[in-house]
């Protein structure tokens, strides 16, 4: 067992430095002079100074209009030989801001109960509830300098530039520093990919600008959430506008609209929300309209969503709700005309009776079925792992926005209809490679080749060596390439819902097996694949076990 990792006292300073110098190398001309002063002036710290505003950047101070506050008594590094000389470089260079201009509701929170105590000019009990202290002393209206001339206040600067490297390197705002951690202490290793100029994310300031607009908009969202119907519409009227065709700001703008047309919803505010999920390009809008025109009373209109979503459907999901919201809205206002109800597949299904136990009942089952074979449990990870063993080139390739920096394990549009859109050529000719012996040949040498390295599709641990020959042989190419297509077809929802167990009798083949324990129903992603394997003859079964009884009966 390999000794564990220690990483230096100030790792985080070094993967922040990594962080500016990546974004600056890459994204100069598209940053902000003020953006471009950050760098220059962080730079220049000495490494004391430079550590300290790290370290507050990444803490969670008290927010306020001046930035994050900390009491400067209170902080404690071991790595900062003068934290007062640190902070005093920070104040000079203008990344710290001491004693800002703040109002007492502001300062307060700082303070602990014990402190804040002795201020009141009324007498209070120890057993005063925070809150009712508080109250006290902003109906007394202290002068915020009688609390900044105990000690310095401390507010963070600049946290607004440093967003914009952030959003350059992750691509969002919502990750960290913490896939440097990773990989620092061995957990992930990653794919190299080129990161070359022309194939980053971002390619004009604007782009930049749209996504720090959406994320402004996101937290105002979030924090007026309650805000009401009349709010919440405005918000969305001021949603920047996707002047640059970026595919990634259009799902990001999809989603916030989405979640704001939902709770001017529940507000009933029915107008307003349709009118949002008609700016939407994705899904679930139309089904909203649909459902939104329904209990307006205008069944037609939602009739016709559904035929326009069958017409086109954007993914099975959304196919799969205009059908059964379609037949039942039909059917309730009696006009079947064209409308049939859905097809429910039955699988062929057995019933077993075992010994109840503390083991998962998928595994108790797996034992079971080996005195037919060899069974293995796989869920998702067989078919997703040779399909990612396949494609790792394809999953990997150089396409233009993919790729942000080079801590990912997947490219950005994974999980979009993108992924395959984007890629289609190499897909189709990868898939026609299935009706010969490369197809197992390239399985084999990546699972060589890049054994430990995060793949989206790859759970290495759950893809042993016997399992995939196993697979390989008995499975056959026609099976495999059906199964690839769905993947390919909705990634996010068809990596899911695959059958817990595999079967290789002794008398040859294999077989898929869902396991249902007692109570246990089938979930509609299991449903559909196993829909699926009927239409394209793969053998499959669901088997339901229950507990057997004290008289050992087993059905």
């Amino acid at each position: 067992m390999s000794a564990p990792v220690e990483l230096p006292s100030d790792y985080y300073l070094a993967n922040f430095l990594a962080l500016l110098d990546f974004v600056m190398s890459r994204y100069e001309d598209l940053l902000s002079a003020d953006e471009r002063g950050f760098y220059a002036d962080f730079r220049a710290l000495d490494v004391d100074s430079q550590r300290l505003y790290v370290r507050l950047l990444s803490r969670k101070g008290r927010p306020s209009a001046a930035g994050a506050l900390f009491r400067q008594r209170k902080l404690a590094y071991a790595e900062i030989g003068d934290l007062s000389a640190a902070a005093e470089r920070l104040v000079q260079v203008g990344l710290l801001l001491r004693n800002p201009d703040l109002v007492i509701a502001e300062i307060l929170p700082l303070f602990s109960k014990a402190e804040l105590l002795p201020l009141s000019e009324i007498p209070l009990p120890q057993s005063v509830k925070r809150p009712a202290l508080e109250q006290v002393l902003l109906a007394q209206d202290i002068p915020p300098a009688t609390l900044l001339a105990a000690e310095p206040i401390l507010a963070v600067q600049a946290a607004v530039h440093f967003d914009t490297f952030k959003l350059c390197l992750f691509g969002n705002l919502n990750q960290d520093l913490t896939d440097w951690v990773l990989r620092d202490l061995g957990l992930y290793r990653y794919e190299h990919y080129p990161l070359d100029r022309e194939n980053l994310p971002f390619q004009s300031r604007a782009q930049i600008e749209q996504h720090l607009g959406y994320y402004a908009a996101l937290v105002h969202f979030e924090e007026d959430i309650e805000a009401g119907a009349d709010a919440i519409a405005a918000l969305a009227a001021q949603l920047p506008v996707n002047t640059q065709q970026d595919a990634t700001l259009q799902r990001r703008l999809d989603r916030l609209r989405v979640a704001m047309a939902r709770q001017l919803e529940r507000l009933d505010a029915l107008d307003a929300a349709d009118q949002i999920y008609r700016a939407c390009a994705h899904p679930p809008a139309r089904e909203r309209r649909a459902r939104i025109a329904v209990k307006r009373g205008d069944s037609q209109a939602g009739l016709a969503l559904c035929r326009e979503i069958l017409a086109e459907p954007l993914d099975e999901a959304e196919a799969i709700f205009a059908e059964s919201f379609g037949y039942r809205t039909a059917k309730r206002e009696k006009n079947l005309h064209g409308w049939e109800a859905p097809a429910r597949y039955r699988p062929p299904t057995e019933t077993v009776a075992l010994p109840a136990a503390q083991e998962c009942v998928e595994l108790l089952a797996a034992a079971w079925l080996q005195q037919l074979g060899d069974c293995h449990y796989v869920e998702n990870t067989l078919f997703n792992g040779v399909f990612g063993l396949f494609i790792w080139d394809i999953v990997f390739a150089p396409v233009a926005g993919a790729f942000f920096h080079p801590f990912q394990i997947a490219p950005g549009d994974f999980r979009t209809p993108d992924f395959y859109r984007a890629r289609r050529d190499m897909f189709e000719q990868r898939l026609g490679e299935l009706a010969d012996e490369r197809f197992a040949e390239r399985v084999w040498r990546n699972f060589d080749a890049k054994y430990g390295i995060a793949n989206p599709l790859v759970a290495w641990e759950a893809l042993s060596e016997p399992l995939l020959r196993l697979a390989l042989t008995r499975i056959p190419t026609a099976h495999w390439l059906v199964l690839f297509r769905r993947l390919l077809s909705d990634i996010t929802s068809h990596r899911s819902g695959l059958p817990d167990l595999i079967l290789f009798p002794e008398t040859g083949g294999y077989e898929l097996v869902e396991v249902k324990g007692p109570g246990d129903r089938l979930q509609q992603n299991q449903q559909r694949w196993l829909a699926y394997f009927a239409r394209h003859r793969i053998p499959h079964r669901v088997l339901h076990v229950e507990w057997q009884q004290n008289d050992g009966n087993q059905t």
